[in-house]
């Protein structure tokens, strides 16, 4: 490692001491950095993990239940399958790595595999499922995206010896330029499918059998949607869907709302450093962003000028994904780290720039009055002429100038 990742290191490792970031966001602690999750519920996570692991965690006992899959390299993405389509009562998710495969697994059944999604030749970066229908979306470092169903009914994937491997039934190719590195649906109907990644552009496809999604609006006129390289300059790493914008989250250090009528720029979120994560909440008027130093912002948006409204240093790393269900909003992070907001709480918080809930307020009170106290007594120790030194260090010392004085 070079000296400023050594530095770098060292500084995460004394934000991890701060008794303030240990309980901010109630966090679910893994043995490993988050890439993904998916929400289950109010009581299940299933996690994405660097360790090759793809895990499912409960969200009230803030712990690991079980590995679920295991895969030859980093898991990237995860996704959870239509609620409907289940095997022996369990909901069936999906896991994607760096090697190449994605593996279809039980969430509430044993430990294995009940399919494996093979056709990339490098990296898969992203994986979503269609809310309704039993089709995945994969996109990779292969400049690819592809599309996959699963068997009608789920269960002809139970009772197999080995598992089903299945083949993409549609591959996307040759209009991204670089790599694939997020993927959306629409949440309306799930019938549009965006995609991003390195080469700064959006596309549109039809969720439904992979063609390029045709709209007419004014910028197009019948045409396919699309927005070109140019307003984002490098890397888009998250796209989200709202009725009426699209959000990409980018390494040119924004965050960036397009008109879907027209994919021309309705908004822009400046930042210091790369965007990593974007999670619009329209119903409240604000977007939420995370970055690479591992800040959440939250941004007010619905009234004239867009502004920062609430700072939350929680995550030690990036932040890695953003989610939502009902009240409350998610992040992960490359700290290992799974934490949970509640959206009105951070919202309307009353208490500063700063979010810092009201259990916590007492215990940063303390922490500060102590090193206050510690930075008094060192002063005043230093104006009696006591020494700052150990009872060993000034034995040390006394030994030392003994050596001096017999020289």
């Amino acid at each position: 490692m070079s000296s400023a990742q050594l530095e770098a290191l060292e500084r995460r490792e004394e934000l991890d001491k701060d008794p303030i970031r240990q309980k901010l966001g109630s966090p679910l602690r893994t043995t490993a950095r988050i890439l993904d999750f998916e929400l289950l519920g109010d009581d299940k996570v299933v996690l994405a993990q660097a360790n090759y692991q793809a895990k499912v965690a409960d969200l009230q006992a803030k712990e690991c239940q079980k590995t679920a899959a295991k895969h030859a390299g980093p898991v990237t993405a995860v996704a959870v399958v239509a609620d409907s389509y289940r095997v022996g009562g369990s909901r069936i998710a999906l896991s994607a790595s760096w090697d190449r495969t994605a593996k279809v697994w039980s969430v509430d059944g044993q430990q294995r595999t009940l399919a494996v999604l093979t056709g990339h030749t490098d990296f898969i970066k992203c994986l979503v499922a269609h809310p309704t229908l039993p089709i995945v979306y994969t996109g990779s470092a292969d400049k690819t995206i592809m599309l996959w169903r699963l068997p009608e009914s789920a269960n002809e994937l139970s009772g197999l010896e080995e598992p089903m491997e299945i083949r993409p039934f549609k591959v996307i190719k040759g209009q991204h330029t670089g790599q694939i590195y997020t993927l959306c649906l629409d949440g309306e109907t799930g019938g549009v499918l965006f995609s991003a990644g390195s080469d700064a552009s959006i596309r549109a496809w039809s969720a439904v059998d992979g063609t390029p999604w045709r709209v007419g609006g004014s910028s197009f006129d019948g045409g396919e949607w699309m927005v070109p390289r140019g307003q984002h300059k490098t890397n888009i790493s998250d796209v989200k869907w709202t009725e009426s914008v699209l959000w990409t989250a980018s390494a040119d250090n924004t965050a960036v709302a397009w008109e879907l009528e027209t994919g021309k720029v309705d908004l822009v979120l400046e930042h210091k450093t790369t965007v990593t994560a974007v999670l619009p909440i329209p119903q409240m008027g604000v977007v939420v962003t995370g970055v690479r130093d591992g800040v959440i912002y939250v941004w007010r948006i619905n009234d004239g000028s867009p502004r920062i409204i609430r700072e939350i240093h929680a995550h030690t790393d990036d932040v890695s994904c953003l989610k939502i269900a009902g009240r409350r909003f998610y992040s992960s992070g490359l700290d290992d780290t799974l934490r949970e907001w509640d959206v009105a709480s951070v919202v309307n918080f009353a208490g500063g720039l700063e979010y810092m809930p009201a259990e916590l307020e007492a215990l940063k009170r303390q922490a500060d009055e102590q090193v206050q106290l510690a930075a008094a007594t060192t002063g005043a120790s230093k104006a009696d002429g006591a020494s700052a030194l150990t009872e060993e260090e000034e034995r040390e010392l006394a030994e030392l100038m003994s050596d001096i004085d017999d020289m």
